[in-house]
């Protein structure tokens, strides 16, 4: 994908980042903050879902992870958010390292269970160390100071949009190069990529801290979206479910699809709890027809199913108008990478 698209789509959702802002209405803003930071979160599992073939569940630790180390450092020892940032994404990526040490000896479902036990391990750890923090109480953590003071909402809207920016640029450029071509080469054929040379152990390693890294950044940013948070909140192993499930949705293995995907989920999720709450059970039931909906019509998740029959659409124009498809569309295939 060149560089004018990506541009063109970090512009889109920049647009639509602005129409919670002229609302002025604070619970669009609290809706679309959630929805950033999910999309943050998932174009870090995409990495080694989509991109490395890897079944994770346990990107609930190192979301929880990077919220609780950055809680900590502000919570005891005052840092601002400038320098537990880093700090925190650099704890973060150490983790990821643990975690991709199972993914070099197992994989498919043997590895999902291995993952989620990791997120499980480490909600009860930190549950019990009062020493560190308030135990189930939590920690607290404000947002980003700005001219000495915390960010009030819409700024604090404005910085997670910048960084959801940054993020997708970020990957796609690193996706696009010699390393996410060899993440691919993993996910398509694991022996094949080793004897051209492609080390399969080392490049799990390289996927799994990469996401790591960027999941860490998700869970700063939602532990200062909450200011209030616990064990239980970001370390719940149903994160990294949602997460897979979103990512699914819009599309794994595609930049945009995990992004589409949590614009999908997160307010569909929002509105079967607000209005289909009162009769129980409801609510997931409308959740799981709009899954099925997803899976009969959308098998490969929206984004690519839907960017598959644009291009389609658009390939015939040409050969309905002049009798013949073109030259240079013959044997072309329908990129939906992005």
């Amino acid at each position: 994908m060149n560089l004018k698209k990506l541009i063109a789509s970090a512009l889109a959702l920049v647009a639509l980042a602005v129409f919670p802002v002229l609302s002025g209405n604070p619970y669009y803003i609290h809706l679309f903050e959630t929805i950033m930071i999910y999309a943050i979160l998932l174009f870090g599992l995409d990495i080694v879902v989509g991109y490395t073939g890897q079944v994770s569940l346990g990107h609930a630790g190192l979301f929880g992870v990077g919220a609780y180390t950055a809680g900590v450092l502000f919570f005891k020892l005052g840092m601002p958010f400038f320098v537990t940032a880093p700090l925190a994404i650099l704890i973060t990526a150490g983790f990821g390292a643990i975690l991709a040490l199972p993914a070099l000896r197992v994989s498919g479902p043997y590895l999902a269970m291995v993952t989620l036990a990791f997120g499980t391990i480490l909600q009860i750890l930190i549950n019990e160390m009062d020493f560190l923090t308030n135990g189930p109480m939590g920690v607290k953590i404000p947002k980003p100071s700005l001219g000495g003071r915390p960010m009030n909402e819409v700024e604090y809207y404005w910085l997670v949009a910048a960084l959801l920016v940054v993020s997708l640029i970020v990957v796609h450029r690193v996706l696009k190069s010699h390393l996410g071509r060899a993440f691919e080469a993993l996910r398509d054929s694991p022996i094949a990529s080793d004897c051209m040379g492609v080390s399969v152990y080392r490049y799990k390693v390289y996927a799994f801290v990469m996401s790591a890294v960027i999941a860490g950044f998700a869970g700063i940013l939602y532990g200062q979206l909450t200011y209030v948070f616990d064990p239980t909140s970001v370390f719940d192993p149903s994160i990294s479910i949602e997460a897979l499930v979103i990512a699914l949705v819009g599309g794994a293995g595609t930049i945009l699809g995990p992004a589409i995907g949590a614009i999908i989920v997160v307010p569909a999720t929002e509105l079967t709890l607000t209005y289909l709450s009162q009769a129980p059970g409801l609510n997931n039931i409308a959740y799981a027809i709009l899954l099925f909906a997803v899976a009969m019509w959308f098998p490969r998740g929206v984004y690519p199913t839907v960017a598959a029959k644009v291009s389609a659409v658009r390939q015939r124009r040409p050969a309905a108008a002049g009798g013949s498809k073109p030259e240079s569309m013959i044997g072309e295939e329908i990129d939906v990478s992005f």
